[in-house]
């Protein structure tokens, strides 16, 4: 099997036309499938929080809408408590093999609505939200995706909004970081409602804890003029110049 090493740290294998699980070390725990551009939401809030100088055990952080589990991976990887939240019940008996075959017994899963969510003790440190979205920006390897009904969006949108909203209201404590995350192409879904967080009247407020250049490697290319992640097929350079269409944005909640 051939790979490429990634700038930001994943792996690309090369013509392989098999069944993943027949790749080495799959069933040893000691990788997790994801895309290129699935892993930045993570790594943003592991950047953010790795900014505050403590150890990643004293951080208690939320993984909304956490199935398949690749981010709750890389969070559980670098140390923190997690709690991973996922509503489908199949797709959380998924969420629970992989962190089971990955040998990360030690996080919380519950299966339950994310806007129904509460912390049972604190607020949290900080919470990553891959929201439910149209999954356009993954259309060049799943074309159905682009045949997705216009008739979806309305409902996803007050779906994304109520989630990031309660995220901030009832879940973050002040000072907390919320990555906010969709694989989508379309800006009511990614800049419109980061916008609209922003521009709140009633509830907590936030702002934007834009990136920097560097702090994610090889994405440089696609910070915008807001300091989101906006990443668009063939907008990066080299190996990444395939990623999924993928948008982030990172906010810290008003002390």
């Amino acid at each position: 099997i051939t790979f490429d090493i990634l700038p930001h740290g994943t792996v690309r294998i090369q013509d392989f036309n098999g069944l993943v699980s027949d790749i080495p070390q799959y069933d040893d725990g000691d990788w997790w499938v994801q895309s290129a551009s699935a892993a930045t939401p993570a790594i943003s809030l592991i950047s953010a929080l790795g900014a505050l100088g403590k150890d990643p055990g004293d951080f208690r952080v939320v993984d909304m809408c956490a199935a398949p589990g690749g981010k709750t991976a890389q969070l559980l990887s670098a140390g923190y408590e997690v709690t991973a939240i996922e509503a489908n019940a199949r797709r959380c008996r998924r969420l629970n093999e992989n962190l089971e075959r990955l040998k990360f017994r030690h996080c919380k899963v519950e299966t339950t609505f994310g806007q129904d969510w509460m912390p049972t003790k604190n607020p949290v440190h900080g919470v990553l939200l891959d929201a439910p979205c149209s999954a356009t920006g993954t259309g060049i390897r799943r074309p159905d995706i682009l045949q997705k009904e216009e008739s979806d969006i309305p409902e996803l949108l007050k779906t994304q909004q109520a989630l990031c909203e309660h995220c901030i209201d009832n879940v973050l404590k002040k000072g907390g970081v919320l990555v906010y995350a969709t694989c989508s192409i379309l800006r009511e879904e990614s800049e419109d409602c980061a916008h609209r967080m922003l521009a709140r009247s009633e509830g907590v407020s936030v702002r934007t804890l834009p990136f920097e250049k560097g702090e994610i490697a090889g994405f440089d290319g696609a910070i915008d003029e807001n300091g989101w992640l906006r990443v668009l097929p063939g907008c990066l350079d080299g190996a990444l110049k395939d990623c999924d269409g993928f948008f982030v944005a990172r906010f810290i909640v008003d002390s």
